[in-house]
């Protein structure tokens, strides 16, 4: 079944401040300019995500911040509400162990979206069934009252359109970089 994908905007409601990224949970959008962007979570301090590289667990914040600077990338910092029963502790655990349910982002096998499904289907019990791009994730969390603020780190938009994509776009941004992985290995 193909549907059409809707604009999605999020209004950047919330001043970037880099000392409260420790606190809770967060949704982060990584080159949120690209078709696809990238995006991971930080939970208790630390940034966690699925890529071509490979499992990146327990990267430290300030690094996450550091490289985005450096590079200029930019990001989305999407806060979720506190979880009602579980510490950012065990949250954090339970994601590391959706990650690691996965070897690395392929084709066909797994994207940065895979582990941060799994984790709202498990942790927040959401369908996530019909959930397979950030375009659907957002407006998905949003209808449940789950996104307290947004703000961003090297953009200078007040809102942000989430970008519409498919899974060949996808395929495509894994593929390239893959090759571009690859050919910076020795």
């Amino acid at each position: 079944m193909i549907r059409e994908a809707t604009t999605y905007k999020l209004k950047i409601d919330k001043q970037f401040i880099e000392s409260e990224l420790p606190k809770g949970v967060h949704i982060v959008v990584l080159q949120a300019t690209r078709i696809p962007p990238h995006i991971g979570m930080i939970m208790d301090k630390k940034y966690h995500s699925l890529s071509i590289k490979g499992q990146d667990i327990n990267t430290a914040v300030s690094a996450l911040i550091k490289n985005s600077s450096i590079r200029k990338i930019p990001t989305l910092f999407i806060k979720i509400k506190d979880h009602p029963t579980f510490s950012n502790l065990y949250l954090s655990e339970h994601f590391i162990t959706n990650i690691q349910q996965f070897k690395r982002v392929d084709i066909g096998v797994a994207s940065c979206m895979s582990p941060i499904k799994l984790f709202f289907e498990e942790v927040y019990n959401l369908p996530m069934t019909d959930i397979n791009y950030l375009f659907d994730l957002l407006p998905f969390l949003s209808e449940k009252g789950l996104i307290e603020s947004v703000s961003a780190f090297n953009m200078d938009q007040k809102e942000y359109t989430l970008p519409v994509y498919s899974n060949k776009e996808i395929n495509d941004g894994i593929s390239s970089v893959r090759k571009e992985y690859k050919d910076n290995t020795y």
